[in-house]
């Protein structure tokens, strides 16, 4: 509403206290009757969409945002997209290549995964938001309540019409009751059972393509795992498929017939005249209750290329909301194609049929995780993952400050409260409002018709909100401008305090109603919070911190229509949500279930040194790399399965040429390398501080936790002098190339730990290297190998140079080195893929030498 307009406008009629707007917001949208107390937005945002009625307490919209996006698949809090979003999200967990959706394409969207089936809907059906609590939701829809919507379990969502065709074909008919075709083929049209509120069960493999040509498969089939005896198909299990149109049905056929079910490739080399099968399986898991069937996946050579006919490229992949083979599938190689379509599957977000919302990839990306755990629980001697939120607000915003109290309770509810690490980033109401600000009084008479007798009574709502979280808001503040504020709190952020001088500018501006931009304030409010008083007026005029809170603002109001809002993530996965609004215990404590939940599927353990066990948090389980050797079962080749050639490389020249001149730079990523140092972190702290520990092939950075290296003997070994002579953690250091010496200088069993990190792909005879490394491990010692996908493609060996990406090849080989070492030499060999969300890929494999006894 502007300036020009001081009066109410229409519907607002009994919303308690409705949106607070700013200067130039022309008018309010339906919807908002009765919805208790709704968003606060700015100045700039022109009009409010519909769907916030009901929703408790909303959120508050900032200035420079028109529109919220929206269709946030699997976030737990679904949200709207905007119109001209054309990027492929990954909200389509399932769909091996995600989708490309947009609004333009008027298609039902598939994928509400996270909630475990994918939601089918249409675009003329209004749609289930997710639990969308205090944030935006599309109108005329029943909103589950949050716990419902993150409990694994979703629905088919109908179309308006919702039909799969059968066949036109008696013989067809016979073997499938259910199928899609073209409107030509159609008979009968036969309905889908299904209905909004209709469960079809839990994933066994999500929504997907096969990346190859064409799959056959039977029928799956049941049995007792004690007596081995078939039994009836469970309730809620089997195959489901889905048509271009979004349509889901069940596919049932005679238990001796063979079903043809089309690949990417294969639509792709038809020009798209068939089409791939978007399927998913479902299985109740009933205990004692084993599901097997035969699946024969048919490839052609590896290296063949993924080309359409000439003409055919745009019928041949698919677009819209249903594009799982779009044209990144294009010219790329079969075995390209299979790789990624494997990387997916074995995702975690593959597994609990998740997605990210395009803004949650992006504020993931603008706001990095924490590197490592804050803390390390006495009690356990191992850190624990932890839940990192990021709040996007105004610190004046109440119902900011009224949903933080209840994310607190929510927190100290479920045991969180000690792993939570909580940071703030401006998102400001109006950057324009005066130095001497302005009474609230009169801002709430001109901007709502609300009266000071109103506004300070017993039944104002957002008092009752606040009594309800705790605190009693004071009526005589000001409105005020939190510049000043802001650039405080990223000070804060420096020293580790910035969740104390949150805490304290809030008490003091919504209980004290002080000022909280004038400088006395803030300081007095610092000091309170423990920052020093002598440097606070420094810490806030510092001109690169204001600019910095200038320029994330900015990015941030570009990005978000209303305040406040929370990312949510798991810091060692990175999965969680993004959600908007005030929310009540109930709902932070289901929003904080959701992000523990997709966090689940990450960890692992693998054996450590003398007898330990080493919990490695960033191990991704299901990773091709780390199921390597697990997938061997036991298997290994009766002799060394390499030859000569197989160690051959590009540039023949001695490795000392190359490293004649220091090279101090890193290799891979920050957020890889930390995950790197995390890995030894956790290694290390299972053995006694003093311990002795070898890094081979090592330079300026051996990327050891430098905590727990207390009284530690640390030989580095390399081929430039000045690169380990730079390494300030080494207490020695070795010059030698071992290409052309394997024998190293130290003792027997004089180490607990050999590290190699980044090298092992160089070596062009890793039996004598690894030999040695057996020679100088204590018995019960660790060695731990690190590779990744970058190398000197010149320098690296066939083996490895031949496919620099495939990740658990490189594995598989690295094992190989292990199991063909001194008979009995090794034991305990283990693969683990501890790489980060966004970065370069670490992959481990770690083995013990054997003869430890205690």
């Amino acid at each position: 509403r502007t300036h020009s307009t001081p009066v109410k406008s229409a519907g607002h009629a009994g919303d308690g206290l409705a949106s607070m707007r700013t200067h130039s917001t022309p008018v309010k949208s339906a919807g908002h009757a009765g919805d208790g107390l709704a968003s606060m937005r700015t100045h700039s945002t022109p009009v409010k969409s519909a769907g916030h009625a009901g929703d408790g307490l909303a959120s508050m919209r900032t200035h420079s945002t028109p529109v919220k996006s929206a269709g946030h698949a699997g976030d737990g809090l679904a949200s709207m997209r905007t119109h001209s979003t054309p990027v492929k999200s990954a909200g389509h967990a399932g769909d091996g290549l995600a989708s490309m959706r947009t609004h333009s394409t008027p298609v039902k969207s598939a994928g509400h995964a996270e909630d475990g089936p994918a939601s089918i809907r249409t675009h003329s059906t209004p749609v289930k938001s997710a639990g969308n609590i205090g944030a935006m939701s599309l109108s005329n829809v029943t909103l589950k309540p949050l716990g419902q919507n993150l409990d694994s379990q979703n629905s088919i969502r109908p179309h308006t019409t919702q039909s799969v065709s059968t066949a036109n074909n008696d013989a067809m008919l016979n073997i499938f009751s259910a199928t899609s075709v073209s409107d030509s083929q159609v008979n009968e049209p036969a309905e889908v059972e299904a209905t909004p509120e209709e469960d079809v069960g839990e994933y066994w493999l999500p929504w997907h393509i096969d990346s190859n040509f064409v799959t056959v498969l039977h029928k799956e089939m049941y049995a007792d795992e004690k007596s081995c005896a078939f039994v009836p198909e469970p309730d809620g299990a089997g195959l489901l498929i889905m048509n271009p149109d979004g349509d889901v049905a069940k596919m049932t056929t005679r238990d001796d017939a063979m079903v043809l079910q089309m690949g990417a490739f294969g639509q792709i080399y038809a020009g798209g005249h068939v089409n791939a099968c978007r399927h998913a399986v479902t299985s109740p898991r009933p205990p004692g209750i084993a599901r097997f069937n035969f699946c024969n996946f048919w490839y052609v050579p590896w290296h063949t290329s993924c080309d359409a006919p000439s003409g055919l490229e745009d019928y041949a992949v698919s677009k819209g909301w249903n594009a799982m083979m779009d044209s990144s599938y294009l010219d790329i190689t079969m075995k390209q194609g299979f790789a990624a379509f494997r990387q997916f599957m074995t995702t975690p977000e593959a597994r609990v049929q998740f997605a990210d919302s395009v803004r949650f990839k992006e504020l993931s990306e603008i706001f990095p995780l924490p590197t490592r755990a804050a803390a390390v629980p006495a009690e356990s001697g191992q850190p624990t993952s932890e839940i990192v939120v990021d709040v996007l607000t105004d610190v004046r915003c109440p119902f900011s400050f009224i949903s933080q109290l209840n994310l607190d309770s929510a927190l100290k509810r479920l045991g969180l409260d000690a792993r939570a690490v909580v940071r703030y980033h401006p998102v400001f109401l109006n950057p324009h409002v005066p130095k001497e600000g302005e009474s609230l009084d009169d801002y709430l008479l001109r901007e709502y018709g609300y009266s000071k007798e109103y506004a300070h009574s017993e039944a104002y709502p957002l008092r009752l909100a606040g009594l309800a979280a705790g605190v009693e808001l004071n009526p005589h503040r000001r409105v005020v401008n939190t510049f000043d504020a802001f650039c405080l709190i990223d000070a804060a952020e420096d020293l580790g305090k910035q969740y104390e001088v949150v805490k304290v500018l809030s008490s003091r501006y919504f209980e004290q109603a002080e000022d909280i931009s004038d400088e006395r304030v803030l300081r007095d409010a610092a000091v309170e919070a423990g920052l020093p008083a002598d440097q606070v007026e420094a810490m806030i005029q510092d001109p690169q911190r204001r600019a910095r809170v200038q320029a994330t603002y900015e990015d941030l109001s570009h990005r978000l229509g209303e305040v406040p809002h929370f990312l949510l993530r798991d810091r060692v996965s990175g999965n969680g949500v993004e959600v908007g609004g005030n929310r009540s215990v109930e709902d932070w404590e289901g929003v904080l279930q959701s992000v523990l939940d997709k966090a689940r599927f990450i960890g692992m353990s693998i054996p450590g040194p003398y007898g330990t066990t080493v919990s490695l948090l960033e191990g991704i389980p299901y990773s091709p790399s780390s199921l390597a050797l697990p997938a061997q079962h036991a298997w290994s080749p009766e002799s060394w399965p390499y030859t000569t050639e197989h160690f051959s490389r590009i540039d023949e020249s001695p490795d000392t040429t190359m490293y004649s001149q220091p090279r101090l730079v890193n290799h891979l990523d920050d957020s890889s390398l930390a995950r790197l140092t995390e890995a030894y972190r956790s290694a290390f702290r299972t053995v006694p501080q003093g311990f002795a520990v070898l890094d081979l092939c090592s330079s300026w950075n051996s990327h050891y936790p430098q905590e727990l290296l207390g009284g530690a003997r640390i030989a580095v070994h390399g081929l430039n002098e000045a690169e380990l002579k730079a390494n300030t953690i080494a207490t020695e250091h070795h010059t030698q190339d071992l290409n052309q010496n394997a024998q190293l200088p130290w003792e027997d069993s004089s180490f607990d730990f050999v590290t190699m990190a980044l090298s092992v792909q160089y070596l062009t005879d890793p039996r004598a290297v690894f030999a040695e490394m057996h020679r100088v491990l204590k018995p019960g010692g660790m060695a731990i190998i690190a590779h990744s996908h970058r190398c000197f493609i010149e320098k690296a060996v066939k083996v490895f140079a031949d496919e620099t990406y495939d990740g658990e090849g490189h594995t598989h080989h690295v094992c190989r080195y292990f199991q063909n070492g001194p008979v009995g030499g090794w034991e305990n060999l283990a693969t683990a893929d501890v790489s980060p969300r966004h970065g370069d890929p670490v992959w481990l494999v770690t083995a013990v030498k054997a003869g430890y006894t205690k």
